[in-house]
């Protein structure tokens, strides 16, 4: 009898523990777009240049012209409150002179080339050739720059030569900025057949803040007669959250139905609104094997 009395109690015990957990959480990582944009319709950017970036509705794409010694640009504010993104784009470089350069990506209000806050994707017609770059000035303006020259960022590898873009190809670029690890890395790849062109990272050593727009910029580039000319399409900066989502768990109806049909019509009887359930507090988990352990020393002891 005494053994039949303690298991009772303990089936009630962990039936009513289980009977109070309520919800089930499972953590899980979504994307979340900052901005978007593929040209379709005008994107509405501002410029203080109309003649040399403009939205092209034959193209569906945005025309840029860049020219150091004009301060031109074009830009788009962006909902960003700093942390990790990624920002990803087209771009169709169609003529380029001497020392002419297109720069593109996030920014702070000042635009500028030459000082932070700054991630930007540059193609540059440079001393050394045809060269992809990333550069990344920080608020305290240091400045750190990887390039496709092979001493750039081939280190010690002896199979590694120098990569440079040609006109009228569409890349794809990708730039990330990991807040976690304070760095950047760039991909670019050819948009027709996803070839990887080039690609590397720099380590920036803290976190980014006052970034808060997407800009094609020629500010800070004093020298003149430098043109880049073509299209950019497709462009996408989003970042990725964790949210927990919670389900509660549902215990099914127990109905019976009745051997003998009523005679007379029932009357409806009204349901009470079933009660929103809450997380289990630790307390009540740790309650119970609380009093597990109670009841069977309680046992022990008779």
């Amino acid at each position: 009898m005494k053994n039949r009395s303690f298991l009772l109690i303990l089936a009630a015990i962990i039936w009513f523990a289980l009977s109070v957990y309520p919800v089930y959480g499972a953590e899980i990582t979504e994307k979340q777009v900052i901005y978007q944009t593929d040209f379709s319709s005008s994107p509405g950017w501002i410029t203080n240049s109309p003649s040399h970036y403009y939205w092209d509705g034959n193209s569906q794409m945005y025309y840029f012209n860049l020219e150091g010694g004009t301060n031109g640009n074009s830009y788009v504010p962006i909902d960003y409150d700093e942390g990790s993104f990624t920002l990803e784009f087209d771009v169709i470089l169609k003529s380029y002179k001497k020392n002419g350069a297109f720069r593109f990506g996030v920014t702070s209000s000042e635009m500028d080339v030459a000082r932070g806050t700054n991630v930007l994707s540059v193609f540059e017609y440079g001393k050394y050739g045809k060269l992809m770059f990333l550069r990344v000035i920080d608020q305290n303006n240091h400045f750190h720059e990887v390039s496709s020259l092979y001493s750039s960022y081939c280190g010690s590898q002896t199979d590694c030569e120098t990569v440079e873009f040609v006109e009228n190809k569409t890349y794809h670029v990708i730039i990330k900025y990991n807040e976690d690890l304070q760095n950047a890395n760039i991909k670019i790849s050819d948009k027709e057949s996803g070839e990887l062109i080039w690609g590397y990272y720099v380590t920036i050593g803290q976190d980014l803040h006052f970034l808060s727009r997407l800009a094609i910029t020629s500010k800070g580039d004093y020298t003149t007669a430098n043109n880049v000319e073509g299209y950019l399409d497709n462009v996408e900066m989003y970042t990725f959250r964790t949210v927990v989502v919670t389900t509660t768990p549902t215990t099914p109806a127990i109905t019976f139905t009745p051997t003998t049909p009523p005679t007379t019509p029932a009357t409806p009887v009204p349901t009470s609104p079933t009660p929103t359930e809450s997380p289990l507090s630790p307390v009540i988990a740790a309650g119970a094997i609380g009093l597990i352990m109670m009841v069977y020393a309680a046992y022990r002891r008779n």
